[in-house]
């Protein structure tokens, strides 16, 4: 029988935050979700392992239905919040999973609160970003997209705008993908739809997330990693020359020997113990499009 996913709210220090409850018993599953993503992006997997863990997930500040207050963006108090629903619902340990921005927030509450946090898994989560990989990045040769609208006039055009944004997403675009960018979405008083995440929310989450170097010595539970990799034919328009087909090739070489296989090494020289998988051909949603690999994995590790 199917568990019904329950949606439930706690404060902190006077900040309303949302957490789902898969159901489940076991050890504690906690799910962080990425950048402007809600924890039911992963929905599919919380389901499944709700046969071996108590399956929960929070929802960020300033994401999904938590609210979005002016400040308390930085990742160690991100980190403090994620803590703080282990206490609102006194559990002593936890797993922690997550996707891309939320590797940052595993890290500190792992190095910050060692005795509360079981095991770590990163979804292609687990990088740092020196100045040399910024500028890496900087050499991207695709021409850079103009500023999005303000608004759209609904969710469908704004998940269509999303992919010709950025390409690499656009194998994933489902009616299910949809429908979790919704969740990213609200309604303006004139029937539009504009991402919840404001501007200057943004700016604040990103100046945190780039202040933040994790300390990987400072964390001693086991650690599981994925990393997926992908070449050029992810990134490109459909219209691209074969002249910005060679220099994508060039710059996703670059881009995964320079910067993703620089992160992923220090992971394997600095963490005490850690199991590390790779993923050709996969994208940075790799639980979604290797949904069931991802299971395997993760089934064996827990």
């Amino acid at each position: 029988m199917e568990r019904t996913l329950k949606s439930e709210f706690m404060m902190i220090d006077g900040i309303r935050l949302q957490w789902l409850d898969w159901g489940g018993s076991g050890p504690t599953l906690l799910f962080l979700a990425g950048y402007a993503n809600t924890p039911h992006i992963f929905d599919g997997l919380a389901r499944r392992l709700t046969d071996r863990c108590h399956v929960l997930g929070l929802t960020r500040r300033a994401h999904g239905q938590s609210d979005q207050p002016i400040d308390g963006y930085d990742i160690p108090r991100l980190a403090e919040d994620v803590i703080g629903l282990l206490d609102h619902l006194n559990i002593d340990k936890a797993v922690l999973v997550g996707h891309s921005f939320a590797g940052h927030e595993m890290c500190q509450a792992a190095a910050a609160h060692p005795d509360r946090i079981l095991k770590l898994v990163f979804l292609d989560a687990l990088y740092d970003m020196t100045d040399e990989d910024a500028a890496l990045f900087a050499e991207n040769p695709l021409p850079p997209a103009e500023p999005p609208p303000a608004s759209f006039p609904s969710v469908e055009a704004y998940c269509q705008d999303f992919v010709e944004r950025y390409p690499t997403y656009r194998r994933l675009r489902s009616p299910a993908w949809d429908a979790q960018w919704a969740r990213t979405l609200e309604r303006t008083p004139d029937g539009q739809y504009r991402e919840r995440i404001r501007p200057e929310t943004a700016r604040k989450l990103m100046e945190g997330r780039d202040a933040f170097t994790p300390d990987y010595r400072a964390i001693h539970c086991p650690v599981l990693a994925f990393y997926a990799f992908q070449d050029e034919s992810w990134s490109l328009p459909e219209n691209a020359t074969d002249g910005l087909r060679r220099e994508m090739r060039e710059h996703i070489q670059a881009v995964n020997e320079r910067y993703k296989r620089r992160c992923l090494e220090r992971a394997r020289r600095e963490f005490e113990t850690i199991r590390v998988v790779e993923y050709e051909d996969t994208s940075h949603y790799c639980f979604l499009d290797r949904e069931s690999d991802v299971l395997e994995v993760m089934r064996e590790f827990l």
